[in-house]
């Protein structure tokens, strides 16, 4: 569960990125549309970041002690 937790984590990071610069880049372009589409993985990558966060910490130490 631990590893789980650690690639939600990282899949969190990555929407967040790609949300952020896609997004802003489109607003620049007026792309409008895809400015919003891009936009919204960045709600969904805080919740997959929290997630994970939680699911990493709640499965204890990596050894078992």
């Amino acid at each position: 569960m631990r590893h789980i937790g650690r690639y939600t984590v990282y899949a969190g990071v990555v929407l967040i990125a790609i949300g952020l610069i896609g997004g802003f880049t489109a607003l620049f372009r007026d792309a409008d549309s895809l400015a919003v589409n891009l936009l919204t993985l960045v709600p969904l990558g805080f919740i997959a970041l929290l997630a994970g966060t939680v699911v990493s910490q709640l499965s204890g130490p990596p050894d078992g002690q």
